[in-house]
Parts: C-alpha cells; sequence; structure tokens
C-alpha cells in the first residue's frame, strides 16, 4: 500500500477523532480472540465520545459498566510475521464508577423482524394483561395505513428531528425503504405515563430503539423479549416471514422487499447482540408465545 500525505493526513484525523474520553454504551467480553492476538479474553465495548459519535474498542482494567467513562490509550494489539506492531486504540475505565440511575420502573419490550408477531402480541397482551400491562404508541413519520391510528402516532420529519433535539424522544431509529427514509421512536411522556398509571409499558423494538432505551433507561429496566420465527436456518426463517407478510395482505411487494433486507439485517443482530435479550421466544403457535409472554408480565407486576 502506497501511503500518500493524504492518507497519512485522512489516518492521523481519524485516530484524533478516537482519541477521546467518551461513555461505555454496552460491552461483551470475547472468550475466545484469534489465535494471533492471543489467549486472554477481551472485552469489547461500543463508545460513545465526547464529540458525539459511537466507536468499537477494547476496554482495559476495572470492571465496566454501562454509563462509565473512559479514556482512550493506544496499546500494543499484536504483531505481524514481518515482525511489524500494530496498535489499537482502546478505551481505559477511569477509576470512577458512575452513580447508580435511579430505577425507573420495568418496560417490557418486544424485539424482532417484520411478519414475527410483535404487534398481534403487543395488542392481544393489552387484553390479556391490560390490568397490568400497556402499550407504548410508537411515534412515526411515516405515512399511516388502514388499522395503524392505535399503534402509531404520526408527526413530521421536521417535528420529529425537533423533538429528538428537546430531548422528548428517549429512543429512536431511522429506517430505510426503496421509497423514503422513515423515523420511529418512543417519547418519555408516553413511557412515564403508563408508569404513572401503575402498569408495565409495553414497547415494540428493533436494534436502534432497544438499544435507545437500554442507554436512556439503563439495562436493568428492560426485559428484553426477543421473538423469532420458526426455522432451524436463517433462511428458513426469511421464509416463513415471507409467507407471513404475503398472507396478512398489508404491503406492497416494494415494501415486502424492503422488510426482508432489515429482517436479514434483524436477525444477525439476534446473533452479535445476544446480551440485549433476557429471553427469545420462537413465535410458532400464537397462543403459546402470547401466553408466554403474559406469564414474564405478571412476574413483573409481582416484583
Amino acid at each position: 500500500m502506497t501511503h500518500t500525505p493524504a492518507s497519512i493526513a485522512r489516518a492521523l484525523r481519524s485516530r484524533s477523532a478516537r482519541e477521546q474520553e467518551g461513555e461505555i454504551l454496552s460491552f461483551t467480553t470475547v472468550t475466545h480472540p484469534p489465535a494471533r492476538f492471543g489467549t486472554a479474553a477481551r472485552t469489547i465495548g461500543l463508545i460513545a465520545l465526547d464529540d458525539g459519535t459511537k466507536v468499537m474498542g477494547r476496554i482495559l482494567g476495572g470492571e465496566p459498566a454501562i454509563g462509565q467513562r473512559v479514556r482512550s490509550r493506544l496499546r500494543l494489539s499484536h504483531t505481524t510475521e514481518q515482525k511489524l506492531k500494530v496498535y489499537d486504540v482502546c478505551y481505559e475505565v477511569l477509576a470512577k464508577k458512575p452513580a447508580p440511575k435511579p430505577f425507573p420502573g420495568y418496560i417490557l419490550a418486544l424485539t424482532g423482524p417484520s411478519g414475527v408477531g410483535k404487534t398481534t402480541i403487543s395488542m392481544l397482551l393489552t387484553t390479556t394483561v391490560g390490568d397490568y400491562a400497556e402499550k407504548v404508541p410508537i411515534l412515526t413519520t411515516r405515512e399511516l395505513k388502514k388499522g395503524d391510528e392505535q399503534e402509531y402516532r404520526q408527526v413530521t420529519a421536521r417535528e420529529f428531528i425537533a423533538q429528538m433535539k428537546r430531548g422528548e424522544i428517549v429512543a429512536a431509529t431511522k429506517i430505510p425503504s426503496s421509497s423514503e427514509q422513515r423515523w420511529y421512536g418512543y417519547r418519555a411522556t408516553d413511557i412515564e405515563a403508563i408508569w404513572n398509571d401503575g402498569k408495565i409499558p409495553v414497547v415494540v423494538t428493533e436494534m436502534g430503539l432497544l438499544q435507545g432505551l437500554a442507554h436512556h433507561y439503563s439495562r436493568r429496566s428492560i426485559l428484553s423479549l426477543g421473538l423469532l420465527p420458526p426455522g432451524k436456518s436463517k433462511r428458513m426463517m426469511l421464509s416463513c416471514l415471507l409467507h407471513r407478510l404475503r398472507s396478512r395482505g398489508r404491503d406492497s411487494e416494494e415494501s415486502i422487499v424492503d422488510r426482508l433486507k432489515n429482517a436479514e439485517r434483524d436477525l444477525q443482530f439476534f446473533e452479535d447482540r445476544r446480551e440485549l435479550f433476557d429471553h427469545v421466544i420462537v413465535n410458532e403457535n400464537l397462543d403459546t408465545a402470547c401466553s408466554n409472554i403474559a406469564n414474564h408480565v405478571m412476574e413483573l407486576a409481582k416484583s
């Protein structure tokens, strides 16, 4: 590789951008790293840097905790066969741990790809355990379809962004499609109103919303239930989702193609971020899955 002045300047800017303090958003431990990194387990974290960017990096020292401050430092990663030393930007845990946040209450999060049954199950829960749980409306910028009124509240993209800047939206995600960029989010006032009524908020999420809620309210507050379609392989799961999306008759073929692309990404998320789920439920039989989740609601209500 030829290193030009421009490429060197870009590398230096990238390194400078990463060499900041930040805050741990989430982390996991790799117990069997690749051979070139040795045999010791490594803790890898998602870090929110002080300039607002997010990076992945190795966490060094101490006992990491979500919300804990870290600072960057260079550390020897490995030595190549040519005896060249390779350094990584790692993040060292600062000695002082963050003060624990007050426990606000439980949120029941249902996460899974399009067509897996999240919305149906969340609506059924409001009837089977409606005295204990209530569905949180989703704020969205997309055009509403028939039957969406009970699930969504539509706003313009400008209003959505304005509410995010004011801190009213505590978890947001932008889901791509071939026709538009659609924003989805949850507002603190909608969640906290349900807590004030003595009930458990039920949210339907995907990877961005789930991580946003866990970051804002703490992972401890989220009872995270992952919903998967039946199937022994990813291809079989996607085939099941395709059948369900076509059977429900709500989506155009163009929309179904978009949803399947996003579903494939969501299924990979289940593999990559297993620590974000307390339970994974295969929705092969709707009554069985709903009964299982209702039992979890009742356990939370008694705690």
